[in-house]
């Protein structure tokens, strides 16, 4: 008797909660039935009852309903709030309580319930600390570590960038390196929406065994985001930049150099990868043999709840390096990080 009664009862459930519920038709025919959370970049955003917060690719979507009210961001740059999505097979069919419904392409719509920011209400922040550290101990005794973090703030209309990073080694007691780097920038897009901007930069830098006590650079840039997709990202700068060094035995030195900037990355590769390189180079006028390069080439992980593992390439060269000092560093890394 009582089991006959509980079953009823537990469909009687499941239809209350799928009347009030989001729907989403796949093109293999399966019907899902949840709370649409965004769609953005191709990707549908979608909590179930059963599996979760999941991610689909719009191409495999055939049909979305909402009972709930979304906010619409069209690619002409509208907005549309407290809207509901009736149906996305040919067309878009987007109601109001207040208004007549509207007829929309699928294509016309940038995104659905974008991020605040999005909006322009405030600024996305994200994040990345990693360590790469390693301790060895009989025929060899050393221990080394090295620190990383970056954090960006971004709004429709400019970005703010800060990055740092630490490395120390001692081998049998004596340090064999010692330095440190901290890097900060200033964006503005040219206008809302521009893939364009100017900004600048300063960065200072330490390293007790290339004899810099401190090199300041500073200067202004012109930027573009060639790409923005997870699938391939691009981003490039170029500027004017000004130099100053001071040297541990005393010796200063002031000059003019072009500094560009490279940022790209790729999710190409699956399985959650990205494979990325991160590239600058400041080139001394007057003195090009004495040229600054930088370059990161590394492959990212992630494991579960923003963990994430990373292996890296570094490749550190300093064209104007004082007497016995190696011009080219190269380092291997296998690092643990969190991103937010």
């Amino acid at each position: 008797m009582f089991r006959k009664l509980i079953i009823p009862a537990f469909f009687a459930i499941l239809i209350a909660q799928s009347s009030n519920a989001d729907e989403i038709q796949m093109t293999n025919g399966s019907r899902l039935i949840g709370e649409l959370i965004r769609i953005e970049a191709d990707k549908v955003t979608f909590s179930t009852p059963f599996a979760g917060t999941i991610t689909i690719s719009q191409d495999n979507v055939e049909r979305i309903v909402t009972k709930k009210s979304v906010t619409l961001m069209m690619q002409d740059g509208r907005v549309f709030y407290d809207r509901q999505i009736v149906s996305t097979e040919q067309a878009m069919r987007v109601e109001s309580a207040n208004e007549a419904p509207v007829i929309f392409a699928a294509s016309d719509i940038e995104m659905v319930n974008p991020e605040p920011w999005k909006l322009g209400d405030g600024y996305d922040w994200s994040g990345r600390f990693s360590v790469a550290a390693e301790a060895k101990r009989g025929n060899s005794d050393s221990d080394e570590w090295d620190l990383k973090a970056r954090s960006i703030w971004l709004s429709l209309k400019d970005r703010y960038t800060l990055k740092g990073n630490i490395e120390f080694e001692e081998s049998r007691g004596i340090e064999t390196e010692d330095n440190w780097h901290l890097f900060s920038k200033y964006d503005r897009f040219l206008e809302l929406g521009s893939k364009n901007y100017r900004g600048a930069k300063l960065s200072f830098e330490y390293d007790q065994f290339e004899d810099i006590d401190l090199r300041t650079v500073l200067g202004p840039h012109f930027g573009r985001q060639f790409s923005k997709s997870e699938r391939f990202k691009l981003e490039m700068e170029l500027g004017p930049v000004w130099v100053n060094e001071n040297y541990a035995d005393g010796d200063k030195e002031d000059w003019v150099g072009a500094l560009w900037f490279i940022d790209a990355s790729t999710d190409i590769i699956g399985f959650g990868s990205t494979l990325y390189l991160d590239h600058d180079g400041i080139l001394k006028i007057g003195k090009p043999g004495e040229t600054i390069l930088n370059a990161i080439l590394g492959i990212r992980f992630p494991i579960a709840g923003g963990l994430e593992t990373a292996f890296e390439i570094e490749y550190e060269y300093d064209g104007g390096a004082v007497e016995g000092i190696d011009k080219l560093d190269t380092t291997y890394n296998l690092r643990l990080g969190y991103s937010w």
